[in-house]
């Protein structure tokens, strides 16, 4: 089955232009915790959609979508939330037909590595005692998961992060510890970096996070830069990254590292 899903999701980007489904969804995929609703054309897969809790993302031929809104609608308690993922997604049309409302916007933000006319400032220096190094699988997971709650303690999809999302990301092919950045004074954790290199060479910004108890301190930027370099090295030829719309702070940090808007990604709301 998660063959199948995948091969639909590579074909719906392909043609969309984004990818359908999510990191956080794409981790689920064997997992009992979510929903998983399927719509087939004799033998075809033609629709996968994931409900957790509210949130649904779909992937699917065009004649599979409103089945497989109808039945997350159905099986949702409460107004059902949906994501469409880049400006070309074909659950655009659809949604706004059915007269669902755009609830939050998340951009994505891309600028070059390899660019001559754009290049990476020095690193930005570290306040007293603070330090960066790697993370380390086994050691440092629950320290880090109590970091990452605090500092996205207002965005569920991240700040809810259990071990088992953790380890699910460890196992993925494309982690490298070397490109996970914490910044820590003493033992305890300050903030991080965590980087991501895709198939096709493009790096990530995967996850920048911040304790609230180190805001002030400078580290957003010098996680920032430390790891745009580590993707330069890496050969990346462009980064990018997402952010949301209501966090001006965030953008405004983006963009003076030479971060531009590229895409969207929706979240619609049942009328």
């Amino acid at each position: 089955m998660r063959t199948e899903i995948l091969r639909l999701a590579a074909s719906v980007e392909a043609a969309d232009g984004a990818p359908p489904l999510s990191d956080q969804s794409l981790s689920h995929l064997g997992s009992g915790a979510v929903t998983h609703l399927l719509a087939r054309d004799g033998d075809h897969l033609a629709g996968y959609a994931q409900l957790d809790g509210r949130s649904l993302e779909i992937a699917a031929d065009d004649v599979a979508i409103s089945p497989l809104l109808d039945a997350a609608t159905e099986a949702t308690v409460g107004d059902l939330l949906v994501w469409s993922h880049g400006r070309r997604s074909r659950l655009v049309p659809v949604l706004t037909d059915r007269g669902f409302d755009r609830v939050r916007e998340l951009h994505q933000l891309r600028r070059p590595l390899d660019d001559d006319a754009s290049p990476l400032p020095p690193d930005p220096p570290l306040a007293d005692d603070v330090v960066v190094r790697a993370f380390v699988s086994g050691v440092d997971d629950e320290a880090w998961l109590a970091l990452n709650a605090a500092a996205f303690a207002e965005h569920r999809e991240q700040g809810s992060w259990t071990i088992a999302d953790l380890q699910a990301r460890i196992a993925e092919p494309w982690f490298d510890a070397a490109g996970f950045l914490l910044a820590e004074r003493g033992s305890e954790l300050l903030g991080f970096h965590w980087t991501k290199v895709h198939a096709d060479g493009a790096g990530e910004v995967y996850v920048l996070g911040i304790s609230p108890e180190a805001q002030g301190l400078g580290l957003g930027n010098a996680l920032l830069i430390r790891g745009l370099r580590l993707l330069a090295q890496r050969g990346c030829p462009h980064v990018l990254l997402y952010v949301d719309g209501d966090n001006p702070a965030a953008l405004r940090l983006y963009e003076r590292a030479g971060f531009v808007r590229f895409d969207l990604d929706v979240q619609w709301q049942e009328a």
